[in-house]
Parts: structure tokens; sequence; C-alpha cells
């Protein structure tokens, strides 16, 4: 029995390329404005409105890129983590001896880098993690880091006694640093936040082992 070969798909025209791409240029443009906004007067200023304006745009053509604020920063969120994905990684060629602190370095450097990022992607209601909804780009974040962790473990002899607690408990030991420094909650300011952590971290990894 013979099947008909799939007939090739046409080429989009030129026009639908130079559309979608105008269409891309102006979510990033969008996106940069609500960050811009966001760094100077935080998020609860971010609104459709006033990036228009910001932008010089009227708001009904925004809203044909987002329906809401809510789904603007659940974009940023999405960038935010595919961003500190591509410095996990980065950080993740260190040395094994030295992997773990990179990686920690990377987080922390990512955070103040964007403090406006991070906190679009840690203040999301309703936005699940741990479970079969969460972002695909949360999901990357997180399968960097419990690479990285098993193989700081194989490099030591051990393994990890619970893969996944592991990523989460170094995970919420690193976002607890940042978020006490942010809110400049550690005695002796960031440097010092930063030096705790790091200083801690060792131990707590350790803790997740087994030989």
């Amino acid at each position: 029995m013979t099947t008909r070969a799939k007939r090739a798909q046409p080429e989009p025209s030129a026009s639908i390329k130079r559309r979608e791409r105008e269409r891309q240029q102006m979510r990033t443009r969008l996106l940069k404005a609500a960050r811009g906004i966001a760094a100077e007067d935080g998020w609860n200023a971010v609104t459709i409105r006033r990036i228009a304006n910001k932008l010089e745009y009227a708001a009904p053509i925004l809203y044909q890129h987002f329906s809401s604020k809510e789904s603007l920063l659940v974009e940023l969120m999405m960038v935010g983590f595919a961003e500190l994905t591509d410095q996990l990684n980065v950080a993740a060629q260190a040395p094994a001896q030295e992997r773990l602190a990179a990686m920690a370095e990377a987080y922390w450097a990512f955070a103040f880098a964007s403090p406006e990022l991070y906190q679009a992607m840690n203040g999301m209601d309703g936005v699940p993690f741990g479970t079969a909804e969460t972002p695909l780009e949360a999901k990357a974040a997180f399968r960097t880091f419990r690479i990285a962790l098993q193989s700081i473990a194989e490099a030591r002899g051990a393994e990890l006694a619970d893969p996944i607690g592991a990523v989460d408990t170094v995970w919420a030991f690193l976002h607890g640093c940042v978020s006490l420094a942010m809110a400049g909650r550690v005695a002796g300011g960031v440097e010092r936040a930063k030096t705790l952590m790091l200083n801690a971290l060792g131990p707590l990894f350790t803790a997740q082992l087994r030989s």
C-alpha cells in the first residue's frame, strides 16, 4: 500500500514575515518599558496605560499584544527564567569543586542585576511550581540546577538523597538570602549577606547527600 507524499508547506510571504517581526519587536518594547517603570516605581505602578504613555502609543494598540497587566507579567516571568537558565548553564561549566558557589553567585548576580524582573518571577500569585502546569522556562531553570547538583554530588563520590528535594532546598535558601538582602534585612548590607549565603551553602548541600 502506497502513501501519498505530503505536500510541502508554502513559505510565509515576505509581508507575513515582516508583520511577525514587527509584532515581536513591539512585544519586546512593551516588556522593556514595563521593566523600566517597575525599576523606577515598583510593579504596582506598571499599567498598560502608563506603558502606552511611555511609548507614545494609544492603549488599545498595546492590548492587541497583552490583554492585561497580568498577561504581561507572566510573559516577563518566562523571559526572566529563560535569562536565569542561560546564566546558570554558564556557571554549571565551572570545575566541580567550584560549581556550587558558581551556581549560587550566578543566581545572586542575576537577581541584583535585574531586581524588577526577579520580583516579577517570584511574585506571581497563581503561577504553579512543582506541578505539570509549571511554566517550561521555570522547569528548565530547575532542571539545570538539579543536573548541576547531581554532578557535584557525583564528583564527591556521593549522590543526592532526594534530587528534587535538594533543588527545592537549595533554591529556597538562595531565594531567601536574596529576598532578605534586597529588603535590607541583613545586618552589614548586601555584601555581608552574600558572604553569609556562600559560607552556609556548603554545609546545606552536604546535608542533602548520602554516600
